[in-house]
């Protein structure tokens, strides 16, 4: 037989000042089922909770029901207040009148009904429930980190300071990632190496660290703390053990050297004169600065032919001497640079806090309905280019639209669609 206690909070004003929570008592009282009804100020307090357990014990209850505030801020509370006196915690629910009721009604009538609604849903529901009890599982102490770029790498060594043992996966042959071909980071410009090289090394040294590279994963099974991954090590022919990273063996491999017969390149890598010209231009500028010459080239490529021109990469990488994948590498990994053509007329929207909540998605999706373009992308006839960026840095003229670099603060969908058509009437940069 079901011995129900009811427990009505008042949550000081919060509930009491439009519910009448005495009333919802006395109605729960007569409810089927229920044993004891009965209302306190603040039920999530001390002596609130003693009010439960003593009740709990003096009247043998099977089940609870408290109503109060939201079961995310307080159901651990009361579900570990009952288990403390052998009631299942599982029998307890909690009825959420201050969210559904005083804080949404201002009629204290209607919101005292619907909260002897709410009471009698969970009364019907706690009598249908089961008992429940938590189980244990054994869980394998160990982690499995897949990509040893820096970010997998620092992983791997904070796990492995913690005492667990770490499994690390590359796919690649070389740990580093992207990090290991840049010359400095932003934006301390410090020496990637400098940053990259040392943590390399601790992973090598660290015994809880166990390094599968030029290896994938190719399945995972199971569940968290017993997952069973299965990788796959690719063939090396190089014995480790011997191996002192001299390179001979790669520069000698008759796989990696076997003479091809020479494709003929296709025409859009094949770079006309003029485009030629500009980029031996764009190159002089930075002979004397090796280490700066790829990012700072392709920027002004950029800049010269509003996107990076795939004739003028492959003219580059030649000019250079750098492997072509690596400029798209570079290219691919700075957000600034764009592999597509560009139009001529760049609307960035700022969609940072200050200006979302003033409307910047709103005016974002108007430009889009307007120019028929989604983020990213460039009108069919290359006049606008649509970018939606995190930030421009000047909240205080919320909602922000730059149009080729300057800036129109306080925009409204109105000004921005007569902007759109200033730029379609004259071709040429709008005024601030």
């Amino acid at each position: 037989m079901s011995r129900m206690g009811v427990f009505i909070c008042w949550c000081g004003a919060n509930i009491a000042e439009t519910v009448d929570c005495e009333e919802v008592a006395r109605y729960a009282r007569d409810l089927p089922g229920v044993y004891i009804a009965q209302s306190y100020k603040y039920m999530c307090s001390d002596p609130g909770q003693r009010i439960i357990t003593d009740a709990i014990q003096e009247h043998q209850l099977t089940s609870v029901v408290v109503a109060s505030c939201s079961p995310r801020m307080h159901e651990p509370t009361f579900r570990k207040t009952a288990a403390t006196v052998g009631l299942n915690p599982y029998m307890l629910e909690m009825a959420n009148i201050r969210e559904h009721c005083s804080w949404v009604h201002t009629d204290r009538r209607d919101a005292t009904e619907k909260a002897k609604d709410l009471v009698r849903l969970l009364v019907e529901k706690v009598k249908r429930n089961q008992p429940l009890y938590e189980i244990e599982m054994p869980v394998t102490q160990r982690v499995m980190v897949i990509g040893a770029g820096i970010a997998g790498i620092q992983a791997a060594l904070d796990v492995a300071a913690a005492g667990h043992e770490v499994v690390l996966v590359e796919r690649k042959p070389s740990i580093g990632g992207f990090m290991s071909m840049l010359d400095e980071t932003f934006p301390t410009l410090d020496c990637s190496q400098c940053i990259l090289t040392p943590r390399m090394v601790e992973i090598m040294q660290n015994d809880k660290i166990t390094l599968r590279s030029n290896a994938e994963v190719e399945q995972v099974n199971g569940y968290v703390g017993n997952f069973g991954v299965k990788i796959r090590q690719k063939a090396r022919s190089v014995d480790l053990d011997k191996c002192t990273g001299c390179g001979d063996c790669w520069n000698n491999c008759m796989a990696q050297n076997r003479i091809h017969e020479p494709e003929r390149e296709p025409e859009c890598s094949v770079a006309s004169p003029e485009i030629a010209a500009k980029v031996d231009a764009i190159a002089a500028k930075y002979a004397d600065e090796p280490g700066g010459m790829v990012v700072g080239a392709l920027q002004d490529i950029q800049e010269e032919f509003n996107y990076l021109r795939q004739d003028a990469l492959t003219y580059l990488s030649r000019r250079i001497s750098v492997p072509l994948s690596r400029l798209f590498a570079v290219a691919r990994f700075y957000g600034a640079f764009s592999l597509t053509p560009r139009g001529r007329h760049i609307i960035r929207v700022c969609l940072g806090t200050a200006c979302h909540l003033r409307g910047g998605g709103s005016i974002a999706d108007t430009i889009s309905r307007e120019l028929g373009i989604g983020d990213g992308e460039t009108t069919p006839d290359e006049m606008f280019t649509l970018e939606r960026v995190n930030c421009l840095g000047a909240c205080a003229l919320a909602p922000l639209v730059t149009i080729d670099g300057r800036y129109h603060g306080k925009m409204t969908i109105a000004k921005m669609i007569h902007l759109i058509e200033q730029c379609q009437e004259s071709g040429d940069t709008v005024a601030v």
